[in-house]
């Protein structure tokens, strides 16, 4: 949990005046709590009346300033989870950038969501809302036990007494909180996944005048996450309701003995009044406070999910400018399922080839296999003279540009979706605009560069989210392009138009992988690989 640790050095300029804050608020709580013992104590006073009105003024007051106490700390608490929460998704958002390809290739992206939105929420309410709660709690059942104790020696004996038992009762009840929370994340994650499936799939069921589809998934889907929502609730709420029980138990122990103090003449006859409000304060506190201690430690398995990865001291070669790619006897499986096997290609900087063959062939995994991207493979990957496993992949990805068949563009302006947020001038952007054809797209769009592209580029054509996807290319000056049917989506006479002027780079290397190779770019190729 050194992440924890971490996110509450950083804030502790933040969190130390909110915990003073609600420990000042606690003693205001219980003040407010004794004051009620005045009203009574007025009684055996010379003026009852006089002391009455004095009390009532007293006790007033004491409230008064208990409600605006814990106000500001409510108010200081919501910044607090702006704060925190930010710094969470964070913490989140950098796992999942560190998790290599292949890893993060496992999960559906609803899985991330999940994480960054139940996960982070789980996160603070368990360890710092609870915490907070468990800090005003444990401040008040600390305030309540020395207004108790004095008062009455052996009332705050029997307290302290009540609160080791208390306190040791739920320490064997940790395990199954842990659990719980555990398969709730796990059942979040897979809901999500589902209900995005869905969505993205509902225009499908449309179409196919199957609308009803759509809330039978959404249903299945919610039915199987809530059950486990509510194995876990139901965990949780037994451990609570077994403190509960514990805390009444000590809560009328404990009045029984402030009426015996009281009747004894141990005690003024006010405290007795005034015990439950104390003894009420003194056993929920405790209560909360091991609440909050268990919540912290049953979050165990969150922090671990989210513990950043080991850092590789392997030591890796950042590459120099890449002359030559050599791929040598290369085989490569998915699980059982072979997809390559001895496999050898050779590309040069500013060499231009292309892969083809039958869907299934292979032809995707050579390039995935070029960037690192599957780590699994038989044979040599080399980079001038550089072996893949002891390359800093990062400096490969600095080189080289990859062209997905499948473009996905961000719900931002056309300007990041060409430059990915990198900073390029305005003349970068339209150099790279020009070349993959894209001037009638931004002079149609009433902001131009900096109109927004809608979800997933849902307000543009095909062959124009391909454009753009090419743009990324272009703008980065690679010195390799990959394009895995990067022109698919365009018209026959666009698509020849861009692949010729790729075949123009004389300092870029090109690797095609495509279906459908027209024969005026063929005969510029270098070499044509078939699958």
């Amino acid at each position: 949990m050194s992440e924890y640790k971490r996110i509450l050095w950083k804030n502790k300029g933040r969190l130390i005046p909110l915990a003073i804050l609600l420990v000042v608020a606690s003693a205001a709580s219980v003040a407010s709590g004794y004051s009620l013992s005045w009203i009574l104590n007025s009684y055996e006073a010379e003026e009852p009346l006089k002391a009455l009105l004095w009390a009532l003024l007293g006790s007033a007051a004491v409230y008064t300033l208990s409600i605006l106490l814990g106000h500001c700390s409510e108010v200081l608490g919501f910044k607090m989870q702006h704060i925190i929460k930010n710094d969470l998704r964070y913490m989140v958002s950098r796992k999942i950038a560190e998790l290599p390809h292949h890893e993060f290739a496992k999960k559906d992206s609803g899985a991330y969501v999940s994480w960054l939105s139940n996960d982070v929420d789980q996160l603070y309410s368990n360890c710092f809302e609870s915490v907070a709660v468990g800090i005003s709690n444990a401040c008040c059942a600390i305030f309540a036990l020395i207004v108790m104790a004095v008062n009455s020696w052996y009332l705050g004996m029997v307290a302290i007494l009540l609160f080791l038992i208390q306190f040791a009762v739920p320490q064997m009840l940790n395990k199954y909180m842990e659990q719980a929370i555990k398969r709730r994340s796990a059942a979040l994650e897979v809901s999500i996944e589902a209900y995005k499936d869905t969505i993205m799939g509902t225009g499908i069921f449309y179409l196919s005048n199957l609308r009803e589809r759509v809330v039978e998934r959404v249903f299945a889907a919610s039915d199987r996450a809530e059950q486990e929502v509510f194995f876990s609730n139901r965990t949780t709420k037994r451990v609570k309701s077994i403190l509960s029980e514990v805390g009444l138990m000590n809560q009328l122990i404990l009045m029984a003995v402030a009426m015996l103090a009281a009747i004894l003449g141990d005690a003024p006859l006010g405290m007795a009044f005034a015990v439950g409000n104390l003894c009420g304060q003194f056993c929920n506190g405790i209560r909360e406070c091991v609440q909050a201690v268990m919540s912290v430690r049953s979050s165990k398995p969150l922090w671990e999910k989210f513990r950043p990865a080991q850092i590789d001291d392997t030591k890796k070669e950042t590459l120099p400018a890449v002359d030559s790619i050599s791929m040598e006897n290369i085989s490569f499986s998915y699980g059982e399922k072979a997809i390559l096997a001895n496999k050898s290609f050779c590309f040069e900087r500013g060499g231009k080839y292309a892969i083809v063959g039958e869907s299934g062939s292979g032809k995707s995994t050579v390039l995935k296999l070029l960037l690192g991207l599957l780590p699994g493979y038989e044979g040599s990957i080399r980079y001038n003279e550089t072996e893949q496993k002891q390359t800093e992949l990062s400096s490969l990805y600095k080189q080289v540009a990859y062209v997905d068949q499948q473009v996905y563009l961000f719900q931002h302006s056309l300007r990041f979706n060409i430059t990915l947020g990198a900073d390029y001038s305005d003349e970068e952007v339209m150099a790279a605009v020009k070349a993959c054809k894209l001037e009638d797209l931004v002079e149609s769009l009433p902001r131009g560069l900096d109109s927004l592209i809608e979800e997933n580029g849902k307000n543009l054509s095909g062959g124009q989210r391909q454009r753009i996807a090419l743009a990324r290319g272009f703008i980065r000056n690679a010195h390799y392009i990959l394009m895995d049917e990067g022109t698919s989506a365009l018209d026959e006479d666009n698509a020849v138009d861009i692949e010729a002027s790729l075949m123009e780079q004389k300092d870029i290397g090109v690797i095609f992988i495509t279906h459908n190779l027209h024969e005026s770019v063929k005969e510029k190729l270098n070499k044509v690989y078939c699958m």
